[in-house]
């Protein structure tokens, strides 16, 4: 082809792949309306599609079900803390502080009533996958890969383990804040922050 065939090809299948990530993005906000508005039952496909003004068609071309959406709701926002852990971890350098601001991040997605309203609503449908390990070990990675070089950069003796075991127990607080619908404020965080940096010396003085 030449030059101005192929673009014109580009230019179509430009235009073909922007009204799919915009058919895509419409699914996914709707299955979020749907849940958070008819939790704790689960969402059914007919109320998603009819949110977001999709087709049957149109849905199962993109997901193989509901629980594919499910995974897919959460994969999206794990993308969206993921940017926003960047964006806060981006202005400061020390390790430790690194540490700090990804704990403060994470714990600021259960402390915003929308925010914990909408990850309850999620958390609640994910607990009924079969594949919830799926959900955990690899949509979940971005949010601990973030967290782990800042670890590693403390100089601790086994920066894997100390990595897990922050990420377990933020991911453990958030849980419990959203299974009790309470929010933490500022004196939880602090006080949960400095417990998880004073393990991480212990851990990183046992190398020295």
């Amino acid at each position: 082809m030449n030059s101005r065939t192929d673009a014109a090809v580009g230019r179509a299948l430009a235009a073909r792949r922007q009204e799919a990530v915009d058919e895509v993005e419409a699914i996914l906000a709707a299955a979020v309306e749907v849940m958070e508005r008819d939790a704790p039952a689960p969402p059914r496909v007919s109320d998603i599609i009819a949110a977001a003004g999709s087709s049957n068609k149109a849905f199962y071309r993109y997901f193989s079900g509901k629980d594919d959406l499910i995974l897919a709701v959460m994969e999206r926002g794990v993308g969206l803390v993921a940017t926003y852990l960047d964006h806060r971890m981006s202005q400061v350098d020390e390790p430790a502080r690194r540490v700090a601001v990804w704990i403060e991040g994470m714990l600021a997605q259960v402390a915003d009533p929308d925010l914990i309203r909408a990850s309850r609503a999620v958390t609640v449908q994910l607990a009924a996958i079969t594949d919830r390990g799926i959900a955990d070990a690899e949509i979940a990675r971005p949010l601990r890969d973030r967290l782990s070089g800042s670890v590693a950069a403390l100089g601790c003796a086994d920066p894997e383990r100390d990595t897990d075991a922050v990420f377990i127990a933020v991911l453990g607080l958030m849980r419990r804040c959203l299974a009790r619908n309470v929010k933490p404020d500022v004196a939880d965080i602090n006080h949960f922050v400095s417990f998880c940096l004073r393990g991480l010396d212990v851990a990183r003085s046992r190398n020295v």
